[in-house]
């Protein structure tokens, strides 16, 4: 469903002096109500300022939450969505705090004080927890969906295995398919395994070592279809930022929604129980069995805003 309700207004983002590493500015896009409450909108690190559409008319890469009719809808709500701030060359890793104060600077570009509530959804929880705690006068409340207080060993194990692939790859003058290789890796962390039974047999055809299975054609596909909106350089610099993280629960003033998934690799239901426990003013933890783990948020995104959208309204 895309958003027709209001003109999408590109907005470009001077970066705080410190952060030139990272480039000058960033990009945003600001949709929706010009007279409603301003929402702040982030993703994973694939996640782009097209959150509920695209200029010319197209589908955002978050429907079924953001978009006429949905939680997040443009007739009530100003939509802020931002590209984060990267190394080009791959070398050095934002944190999430960077992410916060460029999310601050993005509206103090729109003249406003504070957003009415930043929903984040993994990277993007991340980052909304970030801002929550260095810069509580900046928002009301926050919706946290699939993030901790910290990054899980496992998930950090797994990304730095992805990182390394990567990094051989450019070395190797194969920078796509190492890519594409480590992002087929990363879903076998999004996704569950009662997904891919579900989905997929298991096993190879013959004795060719690199014949390709049913489930590796669909990663080699998602890992493919990756390379349009990711790069090498700039996925080892948001993969490892992802690994910087660490906030204190306990300093996080603002209301906070925490909705996550049983199922979930990256960010186990347990991490999820132990940040609520944390904060001084939890408003719900929602854990969903889902079949789709991490990637709940996106594939169930009409029961996440079933979710959330009491909440903002509130």
């Amino acid at each position: 469903m895309l958003m027709r309700s209001s003109p999408v207004v590109e907005l470009e983002v001077p970066l705080p002096g410190d952060l030139a590493a990272f480039g000058p500015t960033t990009r945003g896009i600001v949709s929706g109500n010009p007279s409603g409450r301003l929402i702040v909108a982030l993703g994973g690190i694939s996640g782009n300022r097209f959150v509920g559409g695209t200029p010319g008319g197209g589908a955002g890469w978050w429907p079924g939450l953001v978009g006429d009719g949905w939680a997040v809808d443009p007739a009530r709500y100003r939509i802020l969505g931002l590209d984060y701030a990267a190394d080009s060359n791959g070398r050095a890793a934002p944190t999430t705090l960077d992410q916060a104060r460029i999310v601050c600077a993005a509206l103090d570009a729109l003249g406003a004080p504070r957003a009415h509530a930043i929903m984040g959804a993994s990277y993007g929880g991340m980052v909304a927890l970030s801002l929550a705690e260095h810069f509580p006068d900046r928002v009301e409340k926050i919706v946290v969906i699939s993030a901790g207080a910290e990054p899980h060993a496992a998930a950090t194990a797994a990304r730095e295995l992805q990182r390394r692939v990567v990094a051989l790859g450019i070395a190797a003058g194969a920078a796509n398919e190492a890519l594409a290789i480590a992002r087929g890796m990363a879903m076998m962390t999004y996704r569950t395994a009662d997904e891919f039974a579900l989905r997929f047999a298991g096993g190879i055809d013959g004795e060719e070592t690199l014949c390709r299975s049913e489930p590796g054609g669909y990663l080699r596909a998602r890992g493919e279809a990756f390379l349009a909106t990711m790069t090498p350089h700039r996925f080892l610099s948001l993969s490892a930022s992802i690994d910087r993280h660490q906030v204190d629960p306990s300093r996080i003033a603002a209301p906070a929604l925490l909705i996550g998934a049983e199922s979930d690799q990256l960010v186990p239901a347990q991490q999820m129980r132990d940040l609520a426990a944390g904060l001084p003013n939890l408003a719900g933890l929602h854990l969903r069995e889902s079949l789709y783990g991490h990637d709940m948020f996106l594939k169930e995104a009409a029961e996440v805003g079933g979710l959330a959208g009491p909440f903002f309204k509130a």
